[in-house]
């Protein structure tokens, strides 16, 4: 019997990375990190509930065993910039992969491990780049290796905690934005947090390439490419009612919250994500912190690229303002949306759709929609901390 008849039910969603802490600076960030990842396999439930073999990162040494097994996508990696990083990957599989994390456009990369045979195991001493978000893959055989589930994000923190700002070296418009957030009429509520963040990871899945891997097959690059049709689409490796439901992908918080959110496209088609409610910052583009920034409410993500956005967490717009409220408590504005009940279970809090303007990535199997790449972005409360009602 082959080892790939015989595999383990794998994770979807995000996990951080277990880290060996050999120092402390500013109460919750490590000054050295020891990092390792294996290079594994296993069957991956869609949302239709049907297997799908993939290649995946995994965590040896995380302790909690809802996190431990094989992830697509991988472990996410969670640094201090300029922080000393020794990086250890196993390729525990049957064939030749790879470990890469490209920097900006133009730069050297981050890291990158070569091939790694099977068995092999390397570790790579790097220092961590400049703060920003970044993607690790396999880059063997681009892009089957990455496509096949061997993919994951890396997020870089700046160095000072107390600025908060997620750069280290913001232009003149992204600091003036978080400056103003929470400081002025038109940003009411709350600076941002860090803890306000949230990771999407974008991603296309054709099962059958999938199946051509685990049965050994060799997959030629250039035909993977021209004869890939996508069937799945996911956010962290999740689609429809569990994409929209998780808590570490849908966008939650009162009115004045403002909210990161870090995505990268591992997947084969160009997503054109789109946000209700509310128009986004965008903050940086592939490591590069943007000098004009500019707000809009759809924003192309192409393959391999990296895109760092700002929701505000602004009142939306279409609610009207009741007289006796100047704009002030969206809670009064919007008094009969948050009543409004169907078939007894009331409509509260305020429910708004993420989705992808790229139609085909709304289905899931060959057309069941809304089973693909959606979340939710909801305002749970007002600007003064009031939640709102919620369902019952």
């Amino acid at each position: 019997m082959k080892r790939r008849d015989v595999l383990k039910l794998g994770m979807v969603g995000l996990a951080a990375v277990s880290f060996k802490s050999i120092g402390c600076s500013g109460g919750s960030y490590y000054v050295g990190q020891d990092i390792s990842l294996n290079i594994t396999e296993a069957l991956f439930e869609m949302v239709d509930r049907k297997p799908v073999y993939m290649w995946a990162f995994q965590d040896p040494n995380q302790p909690d065993p809802m996190k431990a097994g094989p992830r697509v996508p991988g472990p996410v990696i969670s640094v201090i910039e300029e922080e000393d990083i020794d990086l250890t990957i196993t390729n525990t599989l049957d064939e030749n992969h790879g470990f890469r994390i490209p920097s900006a456009p133009g730069r050297p990369d981050v890291v990158d491990f070569g091939t790694l045979a099977p068995g092999e195991t390397k570790t790579i001493y790097f220092r961590a780049p400049s703060a920003g978000t970044y993607m690790y893959f396999d880059p063997l055989n681009s892009p089957v290796n990455r496509v096949l589930g061997l993919h994951g994000v890396m997020v870089v923190m700046p160095n000072n905690p107390l600025n908060r700002v997620p750069y280290s070296h913001p232009t003149a418009n992204v600091q003036a934005l978080f400056d103003d957030l929470g400081t002025t009429a038109e940003f009411p509520g709350h600076a941002w947090e860090p803890s306000r963040s949230r990771i999407w990871n974008l991603h296309s899945i054709d099962p059958r390439w999938n199946a051509k891997a685990q049965a050994g097959t060799p997959i030629d690059s250039g035909q993977f490419q021209n004869g890939f049709l996508p069937r799945y689409f996911t956010i962290n490796g999740k689609s429809g009612f569990f994409s929209s439901h998780d808590m570490d992908t849908a966008l939650e918080g009162h009115v004045g919250e403002p909210m990161l959110v870090r995505i990268v496209n591992s997947g084969m088609a160009t997503h054109s994500t789109h946000l209700h409610a509310n128009h986004f910052f965008v903050l940086a583009v592939n490591s590069i912190v943007q000098g004009n920034v500019f707000m809009v409410d759809t924003y192309p993500v192409r393959p391999l690229d990296r895109v760092d956005w700002m929701v505000p967490f602004e009142r939306p717009p279409d609610i009207p303002v009741h007289p006796n409220n100047p704009g002030q408590f969206l809670r009064i504005d919007a008094a009969q949306e948050l009543a409004l009940s169907f078939g007894g279970v009331r409509q509260s809090p305020l429910d708004y759709p993420m989705h992808c303007h790229m139609e085909m990535s709304q289905t899931a199997a060959g057309g069941n929609y809304p089973l693909g790449m959606v979340t939710h972005f909801t305002f749970t409360g007002d600007v003064d901390g009031v939640p709102f009602p919620h369902q019952g």
